[in-house]
């Protein structure tokens, strides 16, 4: 994939408070020019050139969509998430951490 350098682990970790299934919130990316898959029964991965995201159900809390995935740049590249879910009416909360996993930033929307 071209743009800037994806981490090699995850670093962005996320719940949607939402009633939508895993696939309507990639609707949701899709819509914004983001490339959507199915990587399971049932989830979804979200891909462009700065993340490649896994959106899926919550298996403890099903009213609850999670994300989490690989974000380059997080400072620049975190509102460029935030975005089609604000659009969307979908609230979120978001966390951004570092190589040795220090919560970096918090964000809700």
């Amino acid at each position: 994939m071209d743009g800037p350098a994806l981490p090699d682990e995850s670093n962005v970790f996320g719940s949607l408070h939402t009633s939508r299934s895993p696939e309507r919130v990639a609707r949701v990316f899709a819509r914004s020019g983001w490339d959507v898959r199915k990587c399971s029964w049932t989830d979804y991965e979200i891909t462009c050139a700065f993340a490649e995201l896994v959106i899926e159900r919550s298996a403890v809390e099903p009213e609850y969509v999670l994300i989490h995935g690989s974000v380059a740049d997080v400072g620049v590249n975190l509102p460029r998430i935030t975005e089609p879910l604000t659009a969307a009416g979908i609230p979120y909360s978001l966390e951004y951490y570092n190589a040795e996993r220090d919560l970096i930033h918090h964000t809700r929307g």
